[in-house]
């Protein structure tokens, strides 16, 4: 009895001390929501997502802490499309804020999927010549540029000391570095092709890969301002044989690339030592890194100028864009202007290789020592700014099938080139739109004035 009269008591005491303390305690409430929000797509690869993820973690600690950001990873590769799908309707998921890459942004504009910068956006004085080009278009800014990116020749330095001031010292310097099982050379007696050591070079299946190629031989692709499509004269058909000729005639690139593998073949290859030059950008030198021993072998230089010193090789970047679908604009340009910023710049820079759209920022203490960082703004001066055209987003459609039609030996270059001529000139309407763009459509442009100390 005593048990139970104890045990009856104490309960109850607990319920009625437990609910004395609830009366007097507010409910729970939940954790407040930020007061905005804001969809981003971005197109950062996996390692360049980290760094992403880490900005924006410290950005809803601190600056942003009103702000709430979905980000959503978008394949690079089917980016713009699927951002022309989602601003062209604002359904539900759509993009606020993007990244889009700057050749896109004339397209964008055209189909009025964008809008432009805000009165108070950050001065562009401060940006290198080119970033400040490609992020205006028929007389307004539409973009926050937040890195520049070219393609440059990256090489092993301990097989080659030097790297090639022309296209045809790089052909020979392919040659000399495409050697056997037995360490004979292309065209040394007793070379044998069925057994290859290492390649002197990589021929990609992408027609942005064969650009450097087609200018360097003196060629262009059209002109915006008067319509006309150079990209199947005499010169581009040569350029693109001999593009071709390292793998299926010279044979210093391994034969019959994979259409849809051979990026990640050739930096596989690369850092392997059994290709000794490829050509690439910025962005792939993180994933080139961790699995190359020593990583000083990696060495970058400017891909070979035009024989009249005009550069060849194609310069690009990535800048910020707000959608027409926008529901708080101010907020959407408030991330991009964190995103935008010196200190993020220079963190992608450190930590990703991506080069800073920013001059000031390559100065910085831990960017000024980088040879990396270093090697690729001397690349970016002496790279190539595309035409200024809606059309230019899409040109690839055509080209880069051509370019493999002819790496797989399915068409000659006269016949694939003349096809991407006529495509460009009927679907494209070239010459349509002159834009009232700073570029003239030649694609004759440089980076000048950024100097060596300056600015994917």
């Amino acid at each position: 009895m005593t048990v139970t009269v104890t045990v009856t008591v104490t309960v109850k005491a607990k319920l009625l001390a437990l609910a004395l303390l609830l009366a007097g305690c507010p409910a729970p409430r939940d954790t407040p929501r930020p007061a905005k929000r804001v969809a981003f797509w971005h197109t950062f690869n996996a390692e360049e997502t980290v760094t992403l993820n880490a900005i924006l973690a410290e950005l809803r600690r601190g600056a942003l802490r009103d702000v709430g950001v979905r980000s959503t990873v978008v394949p690079f590769a089917q980016a713009l499309n699927a951002f022309r799908r989602a601003a062209g309707s604002c359904g539900p998921g759509a993009p606020e804020l993007f990244r889009a890459e700057l050749p896109w942004i004339p397209e964008l504009v055209a189909r009025g999927l964008i809008v432009p910068l805000p009165p108070d956006a950050p001065a562009e004085k401060d940006l290198l010549p080119p970033a400040q080009r490609a992020s205006r278009y028929r007389g307004q800014r539409w973009a926050l540029p937040a890195s520049l990116d070219c393609l440059a020749l990256l090489y092993d330095g301990q097989r080659l000391d030097k790297p090639p001031a022309s296209l045809d010292a790089l052909v020979a310097a392919a040659r000399r570095l495409t050697v056997d099982a037995s360490g004979k050379h292309v065209g040394q007696s007793g070379y044998d092709a069925a057994r290859v050591a290492r390649w002197g070079f990589y021929v990609r299946a992408d027609a942005y890969w064969f650009l450097p190629f087609l200018w360097a031989a003196g060629g262009r692709l059209f002109d915006a301002s008067s319509g006309r499509v150079y990209v199947d004269d005499e010169r581009a058909v040569a350029a693109l044989e001999r593009y071709a000729s390292l793998s299926r005639g010279l044979g210093v690139a391994p034969p019959r690339p994979s259409l849809g593998g051979d990026y990640e073949d050739q930096a596989r290859r690369f850092a392997g030592g059994q290709v000794a030059m490829i050509v690439n950008g910025p962005w792939a030198t993180a994933s080139i890194l961790e699995r190359l021993r020593p990583r000083s072998r990696l060495r970058v230089a400017p891909f070979p100028r035009a024989p009249d010193g005009r550069p060849a090789a194609p310069l690009s970047g990535h800048a910020y864009v707000v959608s027409r679908c926008a529901k708080d604009r101010a907020a959407a340009w408030q991330l991009a202007r964190y995103l935008a910023a010196a200190d993020a710049q220079e963190r992608f820079a450190r930590r990703n290789a991506l080069l800073p759209a920013l001059g000031a920022v390559y100065k910085r203490p831990r960017l000024a020592g980088d040879a990396l960082i270093q090697g690729f703004a001397l690349a970016l001066a002496a790279s190539r700014e595309r035409p200024q055209h809606p059309a230019m987003a899409r040109i690839f459609d055509d080209f880069t099938p051509a370019v493999q039609a002819v790496l797989l030996g399915e068409a000659t270059a006269r016949e694939a080139l003349a096809g991407v001529a006529r495509g460009w000139r009927s679907r494209l309407g070239l010459g349509a739109d002159a834009g009232s763009g700073t570029g003239s459509g030649t694609g004759s442009g440089t980076a000048s004035g950024m100097g060596t100390g300056t600015g994917r």
